[in-house]
């Protein structure tokens, strides 16, 4: 009987297993699979079978190496902004009066989708006619090239990502926030501590693990950004906005249809975002041994 109630429950999760085994795990061995082939589209229907040599050629092209220096820009300026600018709201925002309208107001942008977002922005940014430019001139700055200069334009997206993600942060930081028994808290004052104290001492310490869970999800976002490059810059000017990501849309659907390459391109973006995933958990982790 038992065995029979097993094979039943084996039957009837079979065809799950064989759908996320047909959408999940055959496309990720076949990409594999297909990365060690020249298989370029716009050339031939066939494939030949070139070992490593897609791999190589990434680390020779200049447009993977600026795609990831962009990438590496928003990791490294972006995400550090949305993390301190995420706990700060957080904090100010604690029971304070019309805290419920505050918080829903505050996380409208992440509500809104990346596609209605990108196309809002590119308007607020335009030359001419947008917005910003509009209230910059009001106080004697000249219209500003947001989209057609290499520095604004990254600083444009770098405001959008922070703009967008920034709510997240925030809502997660305040889920912490309220979560802390106010017994410690109030112990702490009690001993003497000032709010500096009691947030370094009490707070930080019990936010860690969400502090840490959501840096390493905004930080795996940002390596598969895709969306706001498409939307409001499509990697331009030049190529100075491409991310990661993008240039691998670009690569194997957009402006060229080599398979091949763009599945090595895949494949190395997998390989990095596991790489520093476990880099930024060890570090974390050994910063939590070390408090103990």
């Amino acid at each position: 009987m038992h065995r029979q109630k097993k094979l039943i429950a084996l039957l009837l999760i079979l065809p799950i297993i064989l759908l996320f085994t047909g959408l999940t795990v055959f496309p990720f061995l076949y990409m594999i699979y297909m990365s060690v082939h020249d298989y370029d589209l716009s050339k031939s229907a066939e494939w030949n079978f070139i070992g490593l040599r897609n791999y190589t050629n990434i680390f020779k092209d200049e447009l993977a190496i600026a795609s990831v220096n962009f990438t590496a820009l928003l990791i490294f300026i972006a995400l550090p902004i949305e993390m301190v600018l995420g706990m700060f709201i957080a904090w100010l925002f604690r029971d304070m009066v019309g805290e419920k309208i505050i918080r829903s107001t505050t996380l409208l942008p992440m509500m809104v989708p990346p596609v209605v977002a990108g196309i809002a922005w590119k308007m607020l940014f335009n030359y001419n006619f947008g917005p910003l430019n509009y209230f910059l001139s009001l106080i004697g700055i000249e219209k500003l090239s947001w989209l057609g200069s290499e520095i604004y334009a990254r600083t444009g997206l770098i405001i959008i990502d922070v703009w967008q993600w920034a709510p997240f942060i925030f809502l997660v930081i305040y889920s912490g926030l309220m979560s802390i028994p106010n017994e410690l808290v109030d112990a702490a004052k009690v001993d003497g501590a000032n709010p500096f104290k009691v947030l370094i001492r009490v707070e930080m310490p019990i936010l860690m693990p969400l502090i840490s869970t959501v840096l390493i999800i905004r930080m795996i976002d940002i390596l598969k950004l895709f969306d706001i490059v498409f939307m409001v810059t499509w990697g331009g000017p030049g190529h100075a906005t491409h991310s990661f990501s993008y240039y691998i849309y670009k690569v194997g659907l957009s402006y060229g249809w080599n398979v091949g390459y763009a599945s090595a391109l895949s494949i190395l973006l997998l390989i990095v975002v596991i790489i520093l995933v476990n880099i930024l958990m060890r570090i974390l982790r050994v910063r939590e041994l070390l408090e103990l």
